[in-house]
């Protein structure tokens, strides 16, 4: 089975981390050479120049000038005889010569060797310039800046391709999963209710039973739509509906499940309030957060489901005394397959979302400072 959209962010998250960490440290690498290469060309060109300037003024290959340029430069500074230097100090030399670089003695000293006539070169030694790379420095910063925005971009568009495509996969198996369980359950289901009203109550205890049958084979139903929903979203038919009598319609079929769960439902509506909806898209959505709401409160608690005009807009509020939202499920609990509940498959709250996107609305989660979580529902009203 595929990982978590969380697992799967954690995963890529990490990933991505250790791609930042491994490129600064190859970019610090190659801003060194980078830094490397300039101050070895720099020192090249202040040997060539001074030794230039030594030829073109036909000063004296004395001690002395060699003492007065390195106090001048801050490099030291010697003048080679090659006929009376050792055949292997002369082949360094030659080497050196004929490269045209900067050579290193060891890890501390560096070396130049410039030909100023036939029978005369001058050295110039220094010591390995430290790296001063820091990012102080504004050149540095910007180019990690650059490193580090380029790569955040790339990230994310790596990250929210993957999760796409995770999520279509996780859609294609549902649907398929939808198809067939619509198939072998929707024909039981519909023999079941057909059967339920054409029985004929004996007494009040028999219609309890019977109506009971009927209310869960609507809840049957409409789990099976909901999966049929996630596989397949049609737009929503939308007809004139009074929103009131709806939510009202809902609740009622959803007593008996609140009363064994010891929660007791409030309604506080005005009526009628009318807008553009699809009728059993729109029950299918508040059965899911009342549904929610009563997992939400295991040991009883109550709902409290409220709602008013606010301008061109319908604000509907499910409020309960549970728990209340985490922190994370605040920022992803409308997200597909996002669950903290055991057993859960986190598709509920994802298909509200989508029922109410769909009907021009809008769905939030907040928490009650005085305790419970609070769902807001946001839906346009029919002009007066």
């Amino acid at each position: 089975m595929s990982a978590s959209p969380h697992k799967l962010r954690l995963t890529l998250g990490l990933g991505f981390l250790a791609f930042i960490i491994a490129g600064s440290l190859l970019l610090l690498a190659w801003l060194r050479q980078r830094e490397r290469e300039e101050s070895n060309r720099l020192f090249l060109t202040l040997a060539k120049a001074n030794a230039e300037s030594v030829r073109q003024m036909n000063l004296p290959r004395s001690e002395k000038l060699a003492r007065s340029l390195k106090e001048l430069l801050g490099v030291s500074v010697a003048f080679l005889d090659r006929e009376t230097m050792m055949q292997a100090v002369e082949s360094t030399i030659q080497s050196e010569i004929k490269d045209g670089s900067v050579e290193d003695f060891n890890d501390h000293q560096q070396s130049v060797v410039v030909e100023l006539d036939k029978r005369h070169y001058m050295r110039f030694s220094r010591n390995t310039p430290a790296s001063s790379l820091s990012l102080r420095d504004p050149a540095t910063r910007n180019a990690f800046i650059t490193f580090w925005l380029i790569s955040a971009l790339v990230g994310w568009l790596l990250v929210r391709e993957r999760l796409k495509r995770a999520q279509s996969e996780r859609l294609a198996m549902l649907g398929r999963v939808a198809t067939s369980l619509a198939h072998d359950i929707k024909n039981p289901l519909a023999s079941i209710q057909l059967h339920a009203q054409l029985m004929t109550p004996q007494n009040e205890e028999d219609a309890q039973a019977i109506k009971l049958i009927e209310n869960e084979s609507e809840v049957i139903a409409g789990l099976v739509n909901q999966w049929l929903h996630l596989a397949n979203p049609l737009p929503p038919k939308l007809t004139k509906l009074d929103l009131t009598d709806c939510i009202r319609r809902v609740v009622k079929n959803m007593e008996p499940q609140a009363r064994h769960a010891g929660v007791e439902i409030t309604l506080d509506l005005p009526s009628p309030v009318f807008i553009m909806g699809d009728s059993p898209r729109l029950a299918q959505a508040m059965r899911n957060l009342v549904i929610n709401a009563i997992q939400a409160m295991p040991r009883g608690g109550k709902l409290m489901i409220s709602g008013q005009s606010t301008g061109s807009w319908f604000e509907l509020r499910f409020a309960d005394s549970g728990t209340g939202f985490s922190e994370l499920a605040l920022a992803q609990g409308t997200e597909l397959f996002f669950t903290e509940k055991e057993g859960g498959m986190g598709v509920g709250l994802n298909i509200v979302s989508s029922i109410i996107t769909a009907h021009g609305g809008s769905l939030k989660l907040q928490n009650d400072p005085k305790g419970g979580a609070v769902i807001i529902v946001l839906l346009p009203l029919l002009p007066a």
